[in-house]
C-alpha cells in the first residue's frame, strides 16, 4: 500500500493501462494525443525500458500513472494546464520557473501553465499525474471567490503531502484513483464526482498557501533569496560556504534556511549541493567526443571525494555518473574515458 497516498497499491490505476511498450517514441504519442506533448529522453540502460503509462479521464481533467524502467528525461513546450506530480516511489527532479525542485514520495512537483517542462524520473519512479485544464480551476476558483481575480493562479512548485491541506489532497487523489477504476463504485457512477473533484483541487489551492480572496499569483522570490541564488549562480563553481550566502542576502542565517526551505524544500547548502550535481550531471549528458573524466568533471564542481560524490549523485539521479556517461557514449561516434 503506498505511503503517500493511502488505499494505492501497486501500480497506480493499474486497471486502466493504456500502453505499455519499449518505444518512447509510441508513449510521447500516445500521452500527446492526451494532454500537451512533451518528450522523453532516456537517461539510462536501453534494454532496462519498460514504458507503462495507465490513465482515466475526468471531468476536472485527466489522471495517469507513470513508471518508465528507466530513468530519462521529460521535456516540453510552455503548458497550458496545472501539472501535479506526485513520485508513489523513486525520485522526481523538476526545472521550474522557481529553481530546481527535488520531490520524493511524500510531496509533489507541480508545474504551472506557461512553464516547461523539463523532469528528470529516477530509473525507480512510479509516480501519479494529475494534469487540470487552467480554465476548470481559474472557474472553481471563481465560484468559490468570487472576489478574487482567478485568471493568473501560480502554484508553488513543491506541495508537501504530510499534513495540513497537502494531506487533504493526499486523500482526495487517493480515493479519486480507487474510485475511477471501479465501474460500481459512486464516483463512476457521478454521486460523488463533484464533490471529490472539488475538495481535490480547493485542497491543492490551499496547499500552495495561496490567498484566492487577494487573487495573487505566485510571487517571485523575496530580495534576500534572489541575492542568494544570484551568488550561487555566479559562483556555483567556487568554494563559497553558507556565511557567503548570508553576506549577500542580508539577513540572518536563520531567516535565510526558512526562506528556502519555505520556497524550494531544502536548505541553501543543499539547494547549492544539488545545483553542483545537476551541472555535472548536464555536462555529463553533453560529453563531447573524445576524453571525459567523471573524476575531473566532477572536481570542476568542488566534489572531491569519489565514493561520496557518486552516492550524492545517485541518491539525486537514480544512476551512477558512469551509467549517465555511458548512455550519452552510446550514441554513434561518441566515447568516452571514466576515471
Amino acid at each position: 500500500m503506498s505511503q503517500v497516498l493511502p488505499g494505492v497499491r501497486g501500480f497506480p490505476l493499474g486497471k486502466a493501462t493504456k500502453i505499455r511498450c519499449v518505444d518512447p517514441s509510441l508513449a510521447e504519442c500516445t500521452v500527446g494525443s492526451l494532454v500537451e506533448p512533451r518528450r522523453f529522453q532516456l537517461r539510462g540502460d536501453r534494454h532496462a525500458v519498460d514504458i507503462r503509462i495507465s490513465h482515466v479521464s475526468m471531468g476536472l481533467g485527466h489522471l495517469f500513472g507513470v513508471s518508465h524502467g528507466v530513468a530519462l528525461v521529460a521535456t516540453s513546450a510552455p503548458i497550458s494546464s496545472y501539472q501535479v506530480m506526485v513520485p508513489l516511489r523513486g525520485r522526481l527532479v523538476g526545472n521550474t520557473a522557481a529553481g530546481e525542485v527535488v520531490a520524493d514520495p511524500g510531496t509533489a512537483l507541480v508545474y504551472s501553465p506557461r512553464d516547461s517542462l523539463d523532469t528528470y524520473w529516477s530509473e525507480d519512479c512510479t509516480s501519479l499525474v494529475l494534469s487540470v485544464p487552467a480554465e476548470r480551476l481559474r472557474a472553481l476558483a471563481r465560484d468559490v471567490y468570487p472576489a478574487a481575480d482567478a485568471s493568473n493562479i501560480r502554484l508553488r512548485p513543491l506541495m508537501r503531502l504530510a499534513d495540513g491541506a497537502g494531506r487533504s489532497f493526499a486523500n482526495a487523489l487517493g480515493v479519486i484513483a480507487q474510485e475511477s477504476i471501479d465501474p460500481e463504485s459512486a464516483f463512476r457512477r457521478g454521486l460523488t464526482t463533484q464533490f471529490l473533484e472539488q475538495t481535490l483541487l480547493l485542497s491543492l489551492i490551499a496547499a500552495q498557501g495561496e490567498s484566492m480572496e487577494a487573487a495573487q499569483a505566485f510571487p517571485p522570490p523575496p530580495a534576500y533569496i534572489g541575492k542568494a541564488l544570484a551568488v550561487i549562480e555566479a559562483r556555483c563553481d567556487e568554494d563559497i560556504g553558507m556565511a557567503d550566502l548570508v553576506r549577500a542576502a542580508g539577513v540572518s542565517m536563520r531567516t535565510l534556511q526558512y526562506g528556502f526551505l519555505e520556497r524550494f524544500g531544502v536548505g541553501p547548502m543543499t539547494y547549492l549541493r544539488q545545483k553542483r550535481l545537476r551541472r555535472v550531471h548536464d555536462a555529463l549528458r553533453q560529453a563531447s567526443p573524445g576524453s571525459c573524466k567523471i573524476g575531473d568533471m566532477a572536481a570542476r564542481w568542488g566534489f572531491f571525494h569519489g565514493s561520496a560524490f557518486a552516492n550524492a549523485y545517485r541518491k539525486m539521479f537514480g544512476e551512477l555518473p558512469s551509467q549517465t556517461l555511458a548512455a550519452c557514449d552510446s550514441a554513434p561516434g561518441r566515447r568516452a574515458v571514466v576515471a
